[in-house]
């Protein structure tokens, strides 16, 4: 059979990287198109040029390439010093009425 390795999601560098480049390509898109389109004097020049410019744009920022995960996300094992939500806070917030509590007593203040 075929095997699946566990897919890597772009990290938060990756996020900022593909944001950058995409302002930086939708920048130079429209510079360049605005300069054809004054020059050859055509509305639809400017406008094809633009949309070029987008769509290189979204192939190369858009999808989740390898060279937005160079650096994974690290997360931190669970200890006893540090438990996860569903151990220690959930019940606290249940035992407390939580959201549902605060919801139905700002009901009955109206």
């Amino acid at each position: 059979g075929v095997g699946f390795t566990t897919r890597r999601t772009m990290d938060f560098k990756g996020q900022k990287l593909a944001e950058r480049m995409y302002q930086v390509i939708l920048v130079i898109a429209g510079i360049i198109a605005f300069l054809t389109g004054y020059l050859s004097g055509s509305f639809d020049t400017m406008s094809y040029v633009f949309t070029c410019g987008v769509i290189v744009a979204v192939i190369l920022c858009v999808p989740d390439w390898n060279y937005f995960n160079q650096h994974p996300v690290k997360w931190l094992p669970i200890d006893e010093d540090h438990p996860d939500w569903e151990t220690k806070y959930k019940p606290q917030m249940e035992a407390k009425g939580g959201a549902k509590g605060r919801k139905q007593e700002s009901k009955k203040k109206r």
